[in-house]
């Protein structure tokens, strides 16, 4: 009752006062007991005062419902916009159930179409031969072709000396040579020594020295057997040279070892060997060569050498690295969320569950398959970015020394 009379006490006084301006003539007229044409006459001014009195009221009364008209639009007004509001407020709370249904429903297509591709993966693995070995017999060819490439890299220097400095290409061949036989002279001098009772290594150093004395005598010898041979001969000596494609390959190998019954070793490595020419420039030609096969691979030298490897197994290994492509593309080209951080998560979470799929040995066949084939650069640009090879590489199984190089740009 209270909350009505609140509501509409305007109009109810409006009420009031229409009631009394009806009421006023009313009851002067009852209580007068008769009405002459003095008492008419004598009401003329009291009617003016009471019309102007009522008019007056009822203005006022209008008034008052004006103002109850305006307090009642406004409440309905205010209630209007509460509505609008609350609509609103619904219309957020739907849009964000659909958005979030809508999410749900791309993400579990998303899921479904990037685990069947993963099992596509699965099933062309198993149609390899020997499955993830098949990844083990391709790194010794790698290897192995690698090897075959730095012997010719090594042979098309000698011959493009031969072609353009043939005085320092002889001089080279020469210094080969007289330290080959050097070397020999000395590891026959050990082996008449063999059984003698080695108790100082001063023995080795008096053959040393006994050596180094024959070699001194016997150099214009040596250099006269030299040029008995043709150019070419010594050239093709020296490519066929194991130590030497060794010291190229930065293989640990020895170019003399000797033990002696007392369990004395003598070694010279190949190292040690080949830099150790009393020649400085012939020094330094050989370090470049290694340096450039070994210490920091020319990269044209492994592409080449892994592009020869892949026409060979393209046939057999080229829709693996197909699919893989495909796989890391759809997770990129998917759109998660609006928040960049959220949305990259979500794909480094995909791009680790594809990983996990991976061997080491694949790992590192896909990294060499990126960086070094002319058909891998598109796989490299979507992977730069995104350490998807991270720290699962074995680094000890990197063919080239720059390896760690190249796969430091790729984060």
């Amino acid at each position: 009752m209270k909350e009505w009379f609140k509501e509409n006490k305007w109009i109810f006084v409006g009420g009031i006062v229409i009631v009394a301006a009806i009421l006023t003539p009313l009851i002067l007229f009852i209580v007068r007991n008769h009405l002459d044409q003095k008492t008419f006459e004598a009401l003329g001014p009291v009617g003016d005062f009471f019309g102007g009195t009522t008019v007056g009221l009822l203005t006022l009364a209008s008034m008052l419902f004006v103002i109850a008209s305006i307090s009642m639009q406004r409440k309905q007004l205010n209630m209007q916009q509460d509505e609008l509001k609350m609509q609103r407020e619904e219309l957020a709370k739907t849009r964000e159930e659909f958005e979030l249904t809508n999410k749900t429903l791309t993400k579990q297509q998303f899921e479904s179409t990037f685990f069947n591709m993963i099992n596509l993966h699965h099933n062309l693995l198993k149609d390899l031969e020997e499955g993830r070995s098949y990844f083990n017999e391709t790194y010794k060819l790698l290897e192995s072709e690698y090897k075959i490439t730095v012997k010719e890299y090594w042979g098309n220097n000698l011959i493009y000396l031969e072609n353009h400095e043939p005085d320092k290409l002889k001089h080279l061949l020469r210094a080969f040579c007289l330290n080959n036989w050097k070397v020999n002279h000395l590891e026959h001098l050990l082996q008449e020594t063999r059984y003698s009772e080695f108790m100082e290594n001063n023995l080795f150093k008096e053959i040393e020295s006994q050596n180094e004395q024959y070699y001194i005598s016997t150099i214009e010898n040596f250099k006269a057997k030299f040029e008995e041979r043709s150019i070419d001969y010594w050239i093709t000596t020296c490519i066929d040279d194991t130590n030497v494609l060794d010291y190229f390959l930065g293989i640990n190998s020895m170019r003399l070892s000797f033990s002696t019954i007392n369990g004395l070793k003598y070694l010279i490595s190949n190292i040690s060997f080949f830099e150790s020419f009393d020649d400085e420039w012939t020094i330094e030609y050989i370090k470049q060569i290694r340096k450039e096969t070994f210490l920091k691979p020319l990269l044209p030298l492994k592409r080449l050498v892994y592009e020869k490897v892949y026409d060979l197994k393209e046939e057999q290994i080229g829709h693996y690295y197909r699919n893989l492509y495909r796989i890391v593309r759809f997770i990129q080209d998917e759109h998660f969320s609006t928040d960049q951080e959220e949305n990259e998560n979500e794909k480094k979470k995909y791009r680790g569950i594809l990983r996990a799929q991976l061997s080491s040995m694949e790992l590192l066949m896909l990294f060499y398959n990126v960086v070094y084939s002319k058909k891998g650069e598109k796989f490299r640009e979507i992977l730069k970015g995104t350490n998807f090879f991270d720290d699962h590489i074995i680094e000890s199984k990197f063919l080239w020394a720059n390896d760690k190089e190249e796969l430091a740009a790729l984060k």
